[in-house]
């Protein structure tokens, strides 16, 4: 269907960008521990505006436009356009990146003259490698079918709100991020020159620490932490980080 907003569309345009994991540093307990947000928890507020100004620099000049959007269904399209590959988590994969990128649609009325549509493609290591099958705590991914089991999976259960108790089947010890779940990735193959990739942005204190652990509101929290959980883009989790933190960070 062609978009309201851009009628004269004639293709779609798929960006990747290389993506970090976000280190946040809290001190708790008497110990200063950096907790990871996986590549794909941090930017999605910023970074397609900053993506669309990108990529209309480079259009401009030639006469077309690009209009960002978030209505498309963006990991098929990157795998059947050939910029990314499916791994067997479900995870896409774009070389020179590995799993740490983010990816980004835009519309645009610049005419596409190649088609290089394929079928869906899984990774050729994938076919022989069982990496994150046998490291993957909750049994998400399995052999006998290519689809993510998404209700066993870590990053499903540590995204609902605080009052919500984690399954008696979750270890404590399978936890090892504020959202989301980075083991899968950690030990992949094709993730191996990116694994350490992290880039610290925030440092919560003591008593900072505290007051998310403590079901703060908004309003009770001081402009310096409002400032940092706007730089992470973690204020509209606020009535979830309480549950996520205090099982990382209360754990023996």
């Amino acid at each position: 269907d062609q978009p309201i907003d851009m009628p004269e569309a004639k293709s779609i345009i798929i960006v990747a960008i290389p993506s970090p994991q976000i280190g946040v540093l809290f001190h708790w307990n008497g110990e200063s521990k950096t907790l990871i947000l996986p590549p794909t928890y941090v930017g999605y507020s910023t970074l397609p505006v900053k993506m669309e100004i990108l990529v209309n620099e480079v259009l401009n000049p030639m006469g077309y436009r690009a209009m960002k959007t978030l209505n498309l269904p963006i990991k098929p399209l990157a795998v059947h356009s050939r910029l990314a590959e499916y791994g067997r988590n479900n995870i896409t994969y774009v070389e020179g990146m590995g799993s740490f990128h983010h990816l980004f649609t835009f519309y645009s009325d610049m005419p596409c003259e190649q088609d290089d549509w394929r079928e869906m493609k899984m990774l050729e290591r994938c076919a022989h490698c069982r990496a994150c099958i046998i490291k993957c705590p909750t049994g998400a991914i399995g052999e006998d079918r290519f689809l993510l089991r998404a209700e066993r999976c870590l990053s499903f259960h540590n995204e609902k709100l605080a009052d919500v108790p984690f399954p008696a089947w979750i270890d404590s010890s399978w936890h090892n991020s504020i959202y989301g779940c980075m083991l899968c990735q950690r030990y992949c193959p094709e993730d191996k020159k990116f694994k350490d990739w992290v880039e610290t942005r925030a440092e919560f204190s003591l008593e900072e620490t505290a007051l998310l652990l403590g079901h703060s509101s908004n309003d009770s929290l001081s402009a310096a932490i409002m400032e940092k959980l706007d730089r992470l883009e973690l204020i509209e989790s606020l009535d979830v980080l309480p549950r996520n933190l205090g099982v990382l960070l209360n754990r023996e």
